[in-house]
């Protein structure tokens, strides 16, 4: 990535046709897709790239199964497609992952309708990228095989179907990476604070440097919000007395060592309260999720509470088959917000118009967001502001296709000659030409990484998470071997990647490399605040800081994480 100071200065003295705002999924790529149009394009995000939502989800790239369940065969079908398009265009990246749903002997009629709505599911996930991978039926042996954590004791049989799985934080960041490969420039820590409007449009965005201080008013000719759950926020910018249209819904997550529950599937889990919880083997880890229940605290910090944990610890414990699981078997957990869409617009309603009710049952799951659907919508707000809110991980790509369809209908003056339908379809991610450089250059990175005696688990994470900038990291290493070191002990990062952050990759904080480049924080606390030292200690080298800077760093490191127990 450019150096960011650079760019903050290139930004301040030209006009874009866009500025997005929200260094999130959405907005990275919405950047992507008007780049690749031929659009001058400028990403700002207040945090860092995927701080929030984008980095906290299930990291599964999925059809969504529970959505055919609530009758939303539309988006079933397009998250099917979606996810079939970037297993193809980003396969270090997004790649499939099996899942088994356990059933007893008192699921009889539910396995039935089980088995209906994954035929349907196959349906819906056919077409020009399907591999084919269609549900299957299995019998206890074959599941207790796959998950032997399982209790064997009620279990008669099970399904098991096909989804892929990703790493959210690392997509966003691959995503921002391919607009920037097309022009587009983007900024971290750079927050709007007002939006001006000349002609009834909004022209000008008032930014503040979060990192120095520094204020700029930065220009465009199209402002597009998809600030996720801030988009209200971003909107009531220019329309003081703007009803919100977001009503968040917080889920968590647990992780868990593998050992605690042995599983060598995704397990697809029936909750009493008529829901789902994942179990994901991700990362080398286990990770558990998630609850779904209204939010109304600060967004840009929630945190699991001790309810929703021992909620996925009970759901584990009813499936399993060894010791019971407690808080002391939790190695790291956290929380988002999802950007749920209010079934009522109060901006177009009468005044006597309410939200409507929001209930939750016992476990702290609010009904109402858990039926709340996951569509998103576009609309061009007060003073000209593109909106887009609500959505998946999975279809992101789509999202921005439309936002950008939207933008040259309402103002064609923007349209580029080449830039009339998105080129996003085809648009490898991670570095590579095709299918084929991306199996030569894996086998290159391999080759490479043996001979500099990089085990195979680094190997393997490297390629899966830089795609074909490992070759980078690898150079790194070349030039000082002493950075093929393990950052934390049971995990395959290295230290390498550190160096790669901050000089390719915009992180300019502890947080950044151990939370969203590396993904550490994520997985084992403990290990990581162990390791944290050596890690601040190596950027304190890179970025010049002082030692007031190093131990700030890591109290803001320590402050992020929830303490479990």
């Amino acid at each position: 990535m450019k150096n960011r100071e650079r760019t903050f200065e290139l930004a301040k003295a030209r006009e874009y046709d866009l500025i997005i705002i929200g260094g999130g999924i959405v907005g990275a790529g919405i950047a992507q897709d008007a780049a690749c149009r031929g659009l001058s394009v400028l990403l700002i995000e207040k945090d860092d790239f995927a701080a929030h939502t984008s980095s906290k989800t299930t990291k599964l790239i999925h059809g969504g199964l529970r959505y055919l369940e609530q009758g939303h065969l539309k988006l079933t079908y397009q998250l099917s497609q979606e996810r079939a398009l970037l297993e193809q265009l980003a396969p270090h990246l997004v790649k499939d992952i099996s899942f088994v749903l356990p059933l007893t002997d008192k699921d009889r009629i539910f396995g039935w309708k089980a088995r209906i709505g994954l035929t349907l599911y196959d349906l819906l996930s056919s077409g020009l990228f399907h591999d084919g991978q269609h549900h299957e039926k299995l019998e206890p042996k074959e599941i207790f095989e796959a998950a032997p954590a399982l209790a064997q004791e009620n279990i008669t049989g099970g399904l098991r179907f096909h989804d892929a799985i990703t790493d959210d934080a690392r997509l966003v960041l691959t995503v921002i990476k391919s607009a920037m490969s097309q022009g587009a420039h983007v900024l971290n820590y750079l927050e709007a604070v007002n939006l001006k409007y000349h002609d009834k449009v909004v022209r000008e965005v008032e930014c503040r440097d979060r990192l120095d201080g520094a204020t700029a008013t930065l220009r465009c000719k199209v402002c597009v919000n998809a600030a996720g759950v801030f988009s209200d926020q971003i909107i009531g910018m220019v329309k003081k007395n703007w009803k919100p249209r977001i009503i968040p819904g917080k889920g968590i997550h647990i992780v868990l060592p593998f050992s605690a529950f042995p599983t060598n599937t995704g397990l697809f889990l029936p909750t009493p309260d008529k829901r789902y919880v994942f179990v994901l083997p991700w990362q080398r880890a286990l990770m558990v999720g998630t609850t779904d229940s209204a939010y109304s605290g600060d967004l840009n910090n929630p945190v699991p509470t001790s309810d929703e944990i021992d909620y996925l610890l009970q759901i584990l414990n009813k499936y399993n088959g060894g010791r019971p699981l407690n808080r002391t078997d939790v190695k790291a957990a956290w929380a988002g917000i999802r950007p749920l869409i209010s079934p009522v617009d109060l901006n177009k309603a009468p005044e006597k118009s309410k939200q409507p009710e929001t209930k939750v049952d016992n476990n702290g799951n609010s009904l109402s967001t858990f039926k709340l659907s996951r569509e998103h919508e576009i609309f061009i707000g007060p003073k000209g502001l593109v909106n887009v809110i609500g959505g998946k991980l999975t279809n992101y790509r789509l999202m921005a296709e439309q936002v950008i369809d939207r933008v040259l209908e309402r103002y064609p003056d923007l349209t580029r000659v080449e830039g009339k339908r998105t080129r996003t379809k085809r648009l490898m991610l991670g570095g590579w030409l095709d299918k084929e450089d991306f199996l030569a250059s894996t086998a290159v990175i391999a080759s490479r990484a043996r001979k500099l005696f990089l085990d195979p688990a680094t190997i393997d994470h490297l390629t899966s998470t830089y795609g074909k900038e490992a070759l980078t990291i690898l150079d790194l290493i070349e030039i000082n071997p002493e950075l093929k070191e393990r950052i934390c002990p049971d995990f395959p990062p290295i230290m390498a990647e550190v160096n790669y952050s901050v000089e390719h990759e915009m992180a300019v904080s502890l947080e950044d490399v151990l939370s969203r480049r590396t993904r550490l924080a994520m997985l084992n606390q403990e290990q990581c605040l162990a390791s944290a030292p050596k890690v601040v200690h190596y950027m304190q080298s890179l970025l010049d800081w002082d030692n007031i800077r190093v131990e700030a760093e890591l109290i803001a490191l320590e402050a992020s994480f929830y303490k479990i127990n």
